[in-house]
């Protein structure tokens, strides 16, 4: 698939003039994204309220100065992101910056749908008045309620090898492949490979109450899950089989069914490969198609050591709701 065929994008990158809002700055300006994707840079004046619990309220005077500092620094950000962007995309991509005042989430999940964005990308961390971890507010409610994809960008030393390593958790899903459709729409660095990894959860472990069982019911239940989860890589592997670096050529695809707990494999095998990204879809498969942001997306997110991209369509939500 050339990359003047694979569609345009719309990216809203945010920002809050912390260093690890600039790696996901970095990390959007460096991508060869579709031919005509435009970017947009968001910093958001979150101005905190004139009354404090533990101050007397602020004489409006000082209040309005308040206000004057965070838009003005809001501002400032913006411009500091846009000259990094333009340092390291070299003009492939459409980009412009915009603030807004308000709550940080809010405001950021309000642009997404007001630009019909298809991805929303934000670092780990962020600042606010005692410079706390996102994933805790900001980047966990984005993830959690953005109506399209979200990247949560965490900084890497670049490795000698100079390779870009993407893994894939795939679990049988209609999301998982659709995780694996977002992957082959999209042109990638020279030098990518793409590991594609199915987790076997078994449901239950021995009990006293489940000695009566046979032998041989654990390997047959373990034999279900393997034929299972090779069932889920190979229609990914069908699906990514247009994956395409920025010349056009196939990227190198592996694979692997994987027995253990879904967020504990994902996040050990993402160590031991050395992932640059891991991808997953926004629901998972476990009985029922549950939201997967409560469990194996949370866990995976805070403790990946690497960015992570968590594939979602509007639709996406549509089903969750119907399941």
């Amino acid at each position: 698939m050339a990359q003047e065929t694979m569609k345009a994008m719309k990216i809203l990158v945010a920002v809050d003039g912390s260093e690890c809002g600039l790696a996901a700055v970095e990390n959007t300006g460096r991508m060869p994204w579709p031919a005509e994707t435009s970017v947009e840079v968001l910093a958001v004046a979150e101005i905190p309220t004139p009354t404090l619990p533990w101050s007397m309220p602020l004489p409006s005077g000082n209040f309005e100065t308040w206000e004057r500092i965070f838009e003005e620094r809001a501002t400032a950000q913006t411009a500091q992101a846009l000259e990094r962007f333009n340092e390291v995309n070299l003009g492939r991509c459409e980009v412009k910056a915009r603030t807004l005042r308000g709550s940080a989430r809010e405001a950021i999940l309000g642009e997404a749908d007001h630009i019909d964005a298809d991805l929303i990308v934000l670092g780990t961390h962020g600042y606010n008045a005692f410079e706390r971890f996102w994933l805790g507010s900001v980047s966990r409610a984005v993830a959690a309620h953005a109506r399209c994809s979200v990247r949560i960008v965490r900084h890497k030393e670049a490795r000698d090898s100079g390779k870009t390593r993407i893994l894939l958790a795939v679990d049988g899903s209609v999301f998982g492949e659709r995780a694996a459709a977002a992957i082959a729409a999209r042109p990638w660095p020279e030098n990518t490979e793409i590991k594609v990894i199915s987790v076997i959860h078994l449901p239950f472990t021995p009990t006293p109450e489940t000695w009566a069982l046979p032998e041989s019911y654990y390997s047959e239940l373990e034999r279900a899950g393997r034929e299972q989860a090779r069932e889920a890589i190979d229609r990914a592997l069908a699906l990514l089989a247009g994956a395409v670096s920025t010349a056009g050529t196939p990227l190198p695809i592996s694979s692997e069914p994987i027995v253990g707990h879904a967020e504990d494999r994902i996040i050990e095998t993402a160590k031991s490969w050395e992932a640059d990204l891991i991808v997953v879809g926004s629901h998972g498969r476990s009985g029922w198609k549950r939201f997967l942001l409560g469990s194996v997306s949370h866990a995976v997110v805070s403790h990946a050591p690497c960015s992570v991209e968590i594939v979602r369509f509007p639709e996406d939500q549509t089903e969750t709701h119907q399941s």
